[in-house]
């Protein structure tokens, strides 16, 4: 029977393709002939299709021919041949199935479950029949897709959703696919529908970026379909994609409310957000609204305010600068002082005149950083208007003299002599800094007695080792001075207002050189002789200020520190200045548990401090662990810290930066503590938040009147060594935070957990020694470095490790 079916389809194929016009009565009748016998005609018709051009080139007739056969009825047909297995059987399938209009093709959609079929292949098919197709059946089916497919099924879908597909849409936009979530949302954001906004806007919180982006750009793209809130919301989102298209949405809406988010966007904690507030202003601030947003902050504590005004510096625009210049003249003080401290953070030559204008503000605060911003433009015209400050306004004599030391050559040399004279020890000194800048190799010899005259009858033990400091310098600048003047200061004074010199000042023409050619860092080669005296050994480490080597000094005949100030550091006075004070004060000390510094100097054109060679390793890579040290160990590091810091204290010297980091531990045990470069004097007017609104320390472990901008004493140090002391025996710092500004807050609220609360194994009388080493109050912890060693000492053995 098999054998008669075979062979009546195949004379009825012959019969139909000898039939010249399909659409014939004679082509009719055969095509019906034919479907009696489509099971067995079908398959071979699909393979006379892939015999090269057919049976006498019949190829387009054998197309029409399957096509018209083609309907719900031989469905199944095709089906069996389409996962039979063999691609050309397969492939001439699809074509057919493609272009055939007599089939439901919704019944393909079914196929999509079916493992067997190739699904590539039903893609093609259903995207072919575009609108014929059920989009609920195929969202329904979409789920059996491989994550390859998905994204075709959805672009199908796209073409013929119609928004009663809508409900079933916001079914799935929380499913646990995310590739279906994001199919989801491409799909609702075709409609200005108010369920598709509202779906879109949950999907703002989804946990994928590449969802929240999505619905984002279509939210976007309908006005009135996200408000402000929304927006603002999404300024906190951890995708800065996100956050800028935020932003563009909030500038395109022009709402008279911006401002109103805006002042809590600048208040907050992270930096990305105050940033993306900052840019929202860029695009619409002006005058009114910057004034309102610094008034808003006022009362706020000094970290969101700074924070804020950082954010305006660092980011701020033209529009923004323009409205902060024009504050400079506010009535309000507090404008004035915000605007004047943004201006030191932007150098804009376009503020130069307001900042003049600034000079003769009533305020000190706003006068003095108004020196400081125009010293940072670095424009001489300034001096003419910075000079008679001198005179004029004691208040703001340090700053100018800072200034003129920038700004200044040896014609202000007179007018910083006459400073010499003031009855404040702060501008004495400073003025002594300056004259070291300013002087040149003709003036050098005078300035030289006079900075020796300082040396020995300043009343101030401070100012005589800072004069005695500036006076080495310089004679180690000029070899002449080695044999020099011992010129009393009188004949000087009047050799300096009479014999004005007309050369610049180059500043750093003050520090001692070492002959020698460029040094180039990264390229150091072991052996290298560096500036005829010192011989190269290996890197030691790399910061990010400067560049720590290891190298024979072959005049003391022995190895030491090179500690290299990287050349974009050295632009920055301020750096300098840091690698001058920790020369100054750290030389001064002379203690086992102190690193030795020897000289500072320029070298190869870099800045460099030669230092005592300490192998060993500092005691953060043993508190990183996280894991408490044993007792001996941690109290005789603490002992030893305390011994080395009583030396400095006794001549006067508060480190301020006492930190893990700072403390070197070498196989010994021997300690040593390292880096006093923001150390200061004791009585020196550095002593707390400077003027210049660097923050002095390491927040971690930052003493509260630190944090605060307060007077430092001996008990700044000491809360610092209680802080390293906990966190030795804890395993964990007292306090922690996601930014700088968190971690000092907890400092000045107070409240650690007591120590013997993290470990048990510490004694309740320890936990509260080292509580008060501490505490918030200065008053309330230890008087000295050597009472906090006294006190230490019936907690730690008999021996030294």
């Amino acid at each position: 029977m098999s054998l008669f079916r075979d062979f009546r389809a195949e004379r009825r194929i012959a019969q139909m393709l000898a039939v010249k016009q399909i659409g014939s009565v004679e082509g009719v009748q055969a095509l019906e002939r034919l479907r009696e016998c489509s099971g067995e005609a079908i398959p071979r018709l699909v393979r006379l299709l892939t015999d090269g051009d057919g049976v006498g080139g019949n190829k387009t007739k054998l197309m029409q021919v399957l096509t018209r056969l083609l309907d719900d009825d031989t469905l199944p047909t095709f089906y069996r041949i389409l996962t039979a297995g063999e691609p050309r059987l397969s492939q001439a399938v699809v074509e057919v199935l493609r272009t055939g209009r007599g089939y439901d093709p919704n019944r393909m959609l079914d196929f999509l479950s079916d493992p067997s079929v190739p699904k590539s292949a039903l893609l093609e098919i259903l995207s072919a029949q575009g609108k014929a197709l059920d989009a609920h059946g195929l969202l329904r089916q979409i789920s059996h897709l491989d994550p390859s497919e998905r994204n075709v099924a959805f672009r199908l879908l796209a073409e013929i959703a119609e928004p009663e597909l809508i409900p079933e849409l916001v079914n799935r936009a929380s499913a646990k696919d995310l590739q279906i979530r994001q199919g989801v949302a491409r799909i609702l954001g075709k409609f200005d529908h108010p369920k598709a906004h509202e779906a879109l806007r949950r999907m703002l919180d989804d946990p994928g970026k590449t969802v929240r982006q999505l619905a984002l750009n279509a939210l976007a793209a309908y006005p009135g379909a996200l408000d402000l809130e929304i927006l603002f919301h999404l300024l906190h989102d951890s995708d800065i994609g996100i956050q800028a298209c935020a932003v563009d949405a909030i500038v395109q809406m022009r709402d008279p409310q911006t401002l109103e988010y805006l002042i809590d966007v600048l208040r907050d904690e992270s930096e990305y957000v105050r940033r993306a507030g900052v840019e929202i202003l860029n695009e619409i601030g002006d005058t009114h609204s910057i004034k309102t947003l610094l008034q808003s902050i006022k009362d706020d504590d000094w970290w969101v305010r700074a924070r804020a005004a950082d954010a305006l510096a660092r980011i701020g625009g033209s529009r923004v600068i323009q409205a902060v210049v024009s504050l400079l003249r506010d009535d309000d003080e507090f404008v004035r002082r915000a605007a004047v401290e943004i201006m030191n953070s932007i150098k804009d030559e376009a503020s130069f005149r307001h900042l003049v204008d600034a000079l003769a503000d009533t305020d000190w605060w706003v006068r003095e950083r108004a020196v400081d911003a125009l010293a940072k433009l670095g424009n001489k015209a300034a001096l003419p208007a910075l000079l008679p400050l001198l005179e004029r306004d004691g208040s703001t004599a340090v700053a100018v003299l800072r200034a003129l030391s920038q700004l200044g050559g040896p014609e202000q040399i007179e007018a910083v002599t006459a400073q010499l004279r003031r009855p404040e020890p702060a501008v004495r000194s400073e003025a002594m800094l300056a004259l070291v800048e300013l002087a040149d190799a003709e003036r050098a010899p005078e300035i030289q007695a006079l900075l020796e005259t300082a040396a020995q009858s300043a009343p101030e033990e401070e100012v005589r080792d800072l004069a005695r400091d500036c006076a080495s310098r310089l004679t180690d600048r000029y070899a002449a001075l080695r044999n020099g003047s011992t010129r009393a200061a009188d004949e000087t004074s009047g050799s300096l207002a009479s014999n004005p010199s007309a050369s610049t000042s180059d500043a750093s023409s003050m520090i001692p050189a070492v002959a020698g050619p460029p040094i180039k860092l990264k390229l150091l080669r072991a052996g290298e002789l560096l500036g005829d005296r010192y011989r190269h050994i290996r890197r030691v480490g790399r910061g990010a200020f400067g560049t720590v080597t290891l190298a024979d000094d072959l005049q003391r005949g022995e190895q030491v520190i090179l500690k290299f100030l990287h050349p974009q550091m050295a632009v920055d006075e301020n750096m300098v200045r840091r690698f001058q004070r920790e020369h100054h004060f750290a030389k001064r000390i002379e203690h086992h548990n102190v690193i030795r510094i020897y000289d500072f100097f320029m070298m190869g054109g870099l800045y460099v401090i030669s230092m005592e060679y300490f192998p060993s390793t500092a005691l953060s890579a043993e508190v990183k662990a996280r894991v408490p040290l044993s007792l001996d160990r941690a109290m005789h590091i603490a002992h030893e810290v305390a011994a080395g810091m009583t030396a400095a204290h006794a001549i006067g010297i508060v480190h301020r930066d006492l930190k893990p980091g700072n403390i070197l531990i070498n196989e010994h045990n021997l300690v040593k503590i390292v880096d006093f470069g923001v150390a200061a004097a004791v009585d020196s007017a550095d002593t707390r938040l400077t003027r210049t609104g660097l923050l002095v320390g390491t927040p971690r472990y930052m003493a509260p009147e630190q944090v605060l901008g307060k007077a430092i004493d001996e008990r700044t140090d000491i809360y610092s060594l209680g802080v390293i002391l906990y966190e030795m025996l804890a395993g964990t710092a007292p306090f922690s935070g996601d930014d700088n500004v968190a971690v000092m807050y907890q400092h000045v609220q107070g409240g650690a957990k007591p120590l013997h609360e993290q470990n048990p194994e510490i004694s309740r009388t320890l936990s509260a020694l080292v509580a008060r080493m501490m505490a918030v109050e200065p008053e309330q912890r230890f008087r000295s470095m050597r009472e906090v060693r006294h006190t230490l000492e019936p907690f730690m053995q008999p021996h030294r490790m």
